[in-house]
């Protein structure tokens, strides 16, 4: 009997054919099916830039929303798309109360970026200096969020004003 350095099923393509053990991780790749569908596609977020929606596209979503959403988010902070700016921006951290959690202009007071550095809870470093970025330039919302009023209406955008209608009194 041999002694088998690889399991058995690899070992026995192996002996058989190379070719066998490419066919085999191949029909591996295409999920039980024959090959890749042409209609299937993969979704590749698009780069991260120091702006919201990028952040909340390559980072809070897909690294922070597991724990950060939901009924119960842990530090009562839900980093979901719906929630997320209104929950971090000028908002005091649970954690760190003289601290809020989104400083706008002034990364170092702000939570994010130290509880980033310190524990990064799955963000590479790499994406850190982003995140700095965004709050030094003001941590402005991105197009999918929209900004809370203190009543908790969603404060809407400024309309144009024809400021060339007067009022008859100021004629």
């Amino acid at each position: 009997m041999p002694k088998w350095t690889l399991p058995r099923c690899c070992a026995i393509l192996h002996w058989r054919s190379p070719l066998s053990a490419i066919l085999l991780a191949l029909t591996a790749c295409s999920g039980g099916q024959t090959g890749m569908s042409p209609d299937s596609t993969m979704t590749i977020p698009p780069p991260l830039t120091a702006d919201f929606d990028s952040i909340q596209t390559n980072i809070f979503t897909p690294i922070c929303a597991g724990c950060h959403s939901g009924a119960n988010p842990a530090a009562n902070l839900d980093l979901d798309a719906a929630h997320s700016y209104n929950d971090l921006v000028n908002v005091p951290s649970t954690e760190e109360p003289m601290l809020d959690r989104v400083k706008p202009g002034d990364p170092a007071d702000s939570f994010l970026v130290v509880h980033l550095e310190n524990d990064g809870d799955g963000a590479p470093a790499s994406d850190i200096p982003f995140v700095i970025q965004w709050i030094t330039d003001g941590a402005l919302p991105g197009s999918s969020s929209m900004p809370m009023d203190i009543r908790g209406g969603q404060i809407p955008p400024t309309e144009k004003r024809d400021t060339r209608a007067t009022d008859q009194n100021d004629r």
